[in-house]
């Protein structure tokens, strides 16, 4: 199958701007410049790199555990100024307040049930993977 186009030019050393940007990447998420943002991009660029079905599930599951955990907290609510920002920033603290009280109780069983099925999921992965060794250590 045929490229649908080709950049080129001279000079250029992709393998060098790619080590550079993976680098620069690897800085930012140890400084932790990433966890305020959605990192929906960054995670299907890792999910670029896998090349297997095993790789898959082991990115899979490391997804997983590191997203069970959802935030079912009270978060800022800032005004974006102007002659109603005050107000609508009083107004959305109390809806929240009123919704507060009918979902707490749901995203809390919803937490709950992610931590539980999270551990399921690694549970049964080490299980195979010790089970998968051990017909292989009898087997030699």
């Amino acid at each position: 199958m045929n490229e649908l186009f080709q950049i080129g030019a001279d000079g250029v050393d992709v393998k060098k701007i790619m080590q550079e940007i993976e680098a620069r990447v690897a800085r930012k998420k140890a400084a932790g410049v990433y966890d305020k943002y959605d990192l929906s991009r960054i995670a299907a660029m890792e999910l670029s790199n896998v090349k297997s079905e095993a790789d898959f599930l082991d990115y899979s599951l490391k997804v997983i555990q590191q997203t069970w955990d959802i935030d079912i907290g009270d978060f800022p609510i800032y005004s974006k100024g102007g002659v109603l920002g005050a107000p609508a920033v009083w107004l959305k603290k109390i809806v929240w307040k009123l919704l507060k009280f009918y979902t707490y109780r749901l995203f809390s069983q919803q937490k709950e049930f992610n931590c539980q099925v999270a551990n399921a999921i690694c549970s049964l992965k080490a299980k195979v993977d010790a089970e998968i060794a051990a017909l292989k250590k009898t087997s030699e």
